[in-house]
């Protein structure tokens, strides 16, 4: 799933997405994006807003909110 329309169906289901930097190193950083509902929250690596996200960071992102993976755009014909 592109980053860009993930981001956008996370905040129409009502997230807060908040950019950060997790510091790793003295000079390097990993950007990130915390994701909030209610009380839950999940980390989403900042990659180009056009390149594809991975399914399993998708579906980690998704689980951890306690969303409805079904509710995800795309085809419907998932197995």
């Amino acid at each position: 799933m592109n980053s860009a329309n993930f981001r956008k169906w996370l905040v129409e289901h009502g997230c807060r997405v908040e950019q950060h930097m997790r510091v790793k190193h003295k000079r390097s950083g990993i950007g990130s994006a915390l994701v909030r509902l209610g009380d839950r929250e999940a980390e989403l690596p900042l990659i180009g807003s056009r390149k594809d996200l991975p399914t399993d960071v998708v579906m980690g992102v998704v689980t951890k909110l306690g969303l409805d993976p079904a509710d995800l755009p795309g085809p419907r014909s998932r197995v």
